[in-house]
This record gives structure tokens, sequence and C-alpha cells, in this order.
């Protein structure tokens, strides 16, 4: 079965427009999502997939000129102060001479950007969790694509209890090998299952010669998941540790933002905390069932 997975590439619907950008420097494209669906299922920290291409990618919207750069549907609303704006001056010009090209950015870099010019607009902690969270969802959407129906981490580890038994098989080929281990290590690191990623990663290279195709894929896939989802992942950690601090009284937030930092943990191989944060949800009386349910089931597996 898993010879069969496959990504479908079409194109999430997508409105254009065109606003000026808050520092007096030109314009910027402003992507409005139009249409999507959530086919392509869910992961564990709750980000969702469209089988036609994530929004994600084109919510942040970038001023070619300096770089300013901030949600798409922000871009109209925002209105610095001068102070703030000489900040900002300050902060994108510096970021300039570290870009170099700027046509080189990854999504994820414009995001970071973004979180630059959110801190000096004083956006809270809870919104800056989220951008970092999304941020390092960026960065998953290129390392593994979209399958079809993989609906959260408790579909990803029957899938990949599958996968092992296929594994045994003696009439696979080299090449069906490879397919198989390379969608296993992507079922593996969507469920957040890092020691198992990283075990088909080193079969799949173990196979045979890898090709220049796919020596590539193996260098940037290992890339994202190693070097950058992590770090976007620990500021998405910073924050939520730092709104959780403010104890916000709306338990759906507390819990939600409780149970993303035990999932952040776990996917960073720190199960020791992660079993404490999701227990607080396990056994909070307000906290929504899903989470309630995810919480139980990482409990007894970890």
């Amino acid at each position: 079965m898993f010879l069969m997975l496959s990504s479908l590439a079409l194109a999430t619907q997508l409105d254009i427009q065109i606003e000026p950008c808050p520092t007096g420097k030109g314009t910027a494209r402003v992507y409005t999502k139009v249409s999507a669906n959530t086919h392509g299922g869910w992961d564990s920290d709750l980000v969702s997939y469209s089988t036609e291409g994530q929004y994600r990618e084109y919510a942040i919207a970038t001023c070619p000129e300096d770089l300013f750069t901030v949600y798409g549907l922000d871009m109209a609303k925002i209105s610095p102060t001068d102070q703030q704006l000489s900040q900002i001056g300050s902060k994108l010009a510096e970021i300039q001479r570290a870009a170099g090209d700027p046509d080189k950015l990854e999504v994820w870099d414009r995001y970071l950007i973004a979180g630059e010019m959110y801190k000096i607009l004083e956006a809270d902690h809870r919104r800056l969790y989220q951008l970092y969270l999304q941020a390092s969802w960026t960065a998953r959407d290129e390392a593994v694509g979209v399958y079809l129906g993989l609906d959260g981490p408790i579909q990803a580890r029957e899938l990949l209890d599958q996968g092992a038994a296929e594994l045994n098989r003696s009439d696979l080929s080299a090449r069906q090998r490879k397919v198989l281990l390379h969608n296993l290590a992507r079922v593996a690191h969507r469920g957040g299952f890092a020691p198992e990623r990283d075990q088909h990663l080193k079969a799949f290279e173990q196979v045979g010669t890898l090709d220049k195709e796919e020596a590539e894929a193996l260098k940037r896939f290992r890339w994202i998941v190693t070097q950058v989802e992590p770090k976007l992942q620990r500021l998405a950690m910073a924050e939520l540790q730092a709104y959780l601090a403010t104890e916000p009284n709306d338990p759906i937030e507390l819990t939600r933002a409780t149970y993303l930092l035990a999932d952040l943990y776990r996917r960073n191989g720190q199960f020791e905390i992660a079993i404490q944060g999701y227990a607080l949800v396990a056994v909070h009386p307000d906290a929504p069932p899903q989470l309630k349910d995810l919480s139980a089931w990482f409990g007894s597996q970890l």
C-alpha cells in the first residue's frame, strides 16, 4: 500500500491584491485564500493539509524593496508609529545585509522576518507562537509533501507498523524498497517519530547507489527535518512558554497551548517534559475531547 501513496499537484485557489507597504517603500502582493480543503489530513501539532497546496505558503507577504514582511491580511491594517518605523528600518537593513539574494529566501525565512516585525509592532506571545509554528509547518511541507487522509499520529503509527511488515517482504526490488523507505520516513516525520524517521532514511541510503536526484532529495530532507524545522519549533516553544506564563484564563486556549508545547517537546526528543504536558491536558476538565484523547494516547505510548 505504501508504494501507491502520492501527493496531488493541484492549486489552492487564491485571490491576489496589491497593497502599499506600511514602510512607504513600494507595494506587496497579498494573497487571499478563495478555496481549499483539508483532505490531506493533519498532524499531532494540529496542522492540517490541503490536497491542493498549502495556503500558509502564501499567507506571508513581503515588500520587495525593503523585505518588510507580515501576514498579507495585516499589510493594509498596520500603521507603525514613527519610533516603530525607525526600529523597523534598522532591523530591515540588518536583515538585508544578512539575506544576500532576496529572491532565494525560503518561505520560512520570510516568516522569520515577519517575527522580527511583529516583535517591533508589539504583538503578543500568542500571535508569535502561532507565527513560528506556522513557519515550522512550511518547512515540513517542503520536506514531506502531502499524503491523502493521513489523519493524525495514531494513524501514522499504524501505517509505520504496517510498513515495517512490508519491509520484510523478499520480493521487493531495490527501487520499491527505496520508495517504501522514503514514504515511511515521511510518515514518521509527520507523526513526530524522529528516531524511526532517521532509521528509515539511513536504510534508504543503504539500499544501494543513489542517483543525483535521490542524493539531493535526501540531503535537503535531512537538512529541513533536523535543522530548519527544529529551529522554528524552538522559537514557537519559547513563545508558548511565555504565553502560558501569562496564565491565560480561557481554558481552550490554555489547554491548546499546553498540548502544543508538550507535542513540540516530544517532537524534539524531550519525552519526560512532554509527558508532563500531555498529563495536564488529559486530566483538565475543560480540555477539548480531541486534545484529551491525543494526550492520553501519547501518555500511554511514551
